[in-house]
């Protein structure tokens, strides 16, 4: 009897040996495998720094505006008659003075050759004239003033004057010339239609300078102010600009809080269109900045962040923009010359983090 209860008791206390030693084993397992995973955790992330110094930071201001032609007209026939012929087509060049169309001219033409013989027959009763006052035409300087009014009225010769003049100026009516060098656009007359049909016959316009109109902020007058240069991009090709300067600013703020701004434009290579939307850009360099680039900067509870490399270690730093354009901030404060920015690699970056600088190329 005492044989069975020693037996019963070893078999139990070698039950509760091995169960012990396989809870260690487990808890060893379970210790390894947290250890694995804090390694993985605290892995050092892979960032690119560049060091931070004073710069020139190209402060932009940018606005969509309109170009509009400097020299634009819409040209009319000044008298009514029938389109006889039309010499140019939409998107042509002309010169100044080039005829673009022109009306039937049978009576204008007849008119006119009509008052040309009335005034050749004028003139030769103005010679008759001076010839019974003792004078010949070669004498007409030694002809006092009154004596020559008095010829020339009893002879007809002012009144014809004044009827070949206006047959003269019904002639040229009849035709369109160009009054300044540019481009046809709005070719709205057709041959053989009367000129009234239409408002206008076309549009003539001058693209070498073109004017662009924009609306700032009334709070950023005083940079538009003490910036003379700018440039547009147009909508359908970014890579493109076109250089302008200022030369207007509307002394009146709308209802908006807006102002209106002008600048020239050089049309080079008469790309730019009248009417066409662009972007507008005007800058202006400030000296002595720290300058980042974009990508650096982080938004963090609420809150602009930068992270520089210290020793192996990401420290963010609380910043406060001071100006901004398209590609770079300009910092007033949270950095100094000498940080090394991260500006790569930041966007799930912790502070305190590890981290393993890129090779620069």
């Amino acid at each position: 009897m005492r044989f069975r209860c020693s037996v019963y008791i070893f078999a139990v206390l070698a039950l509760l040996s091995c169960s012990c030693r396989e809870k260690k084993a487990e808890v060893s397992h379970l210790t390894v495998a947290n250890e694995n995973v804090s390694e993985q955790t605290e892995q050092a992330v892979e960032v690119r720094v560049q060091e931070l110094h004073e710069s020139v930071f190209n402060h932009e201001l940018l606005a969509n505006g309109k170009l509009e032609a400097v020299k634009r007209a819409n040209l009319k026939f000044l008298t009514e008659g029938v389109i006889q012929q039309v010499f140019i087509k939409e998107s042509d060049k002309v010169v100044a003075g080039q005829r673009l169309a022109v009306l039937d001219h049978t009576q204008q033409g007849r008119l006119y050759a009509q008052s040309q013989l009335k005034y050749k027959q004028a003139v030769m009763d103005y010679e008759d004239q001076l010839l019974r006052l003792g004078y010949r035409m070669t004498d007409t300087n030694k002809v006092a003033k009154e004596l020559k009014n008095v010829a020339r009225l009893r002879s007809g010769l002012s009144q014809s004057e004044i009827e070949l003049q206006r047959a003269e100026a019904d002639l040229r009516a009849t035709s369109i010339r160009a009054p300044f060098t540019g481009k046809i656009a709005n070719l709205k007359a057709k041959v053989y239609n009367n000129s009234s049909e239409s408002e206008y016959f076309c549009t003539l316009i001058d693209d070498t300078e073109l004017v662009v109109d924009f609306l700032v902020l009334e709070q950023e007058l005083s940079f538009i102010r003490s910036s003379k240069h700018l440039k547009v991009i147009p909508f359908n090709d970014k890579i493109v600009s076109y250089p302008g300067t200022i030369f207007s600013i509307n002394p009146l703020v709308d209802k908006s809080g807006m102002i209106s701004v002008k600048a020239l434009i050089q049309n080079s290579d008469r790309s730019l269109l009248d009417g066409m939307s662009v972007k507008v850009m005007v800058q202006q360099s400030i000296s002595k900045q720290l300058v980042i680039p974009k990508t650096a900067l982080v938004e963090r509870q609420g809150r602009k962040v930068v992270f520089t490399a210290k020793k192996g270690i990401a420290h963010w730093n609380y910043v406060e923009v001071a100006y901004e354009n398209s590609i770079e901030y300009a910092i007033k404060r949270g950095l100094k010359p000498g940080d090394q920015i991260i500006y790569e690699g930041n966007f799930n970056l912790a502070h305190d983090k590890p981290i393993a600088i890129a090779r620069q190329y």
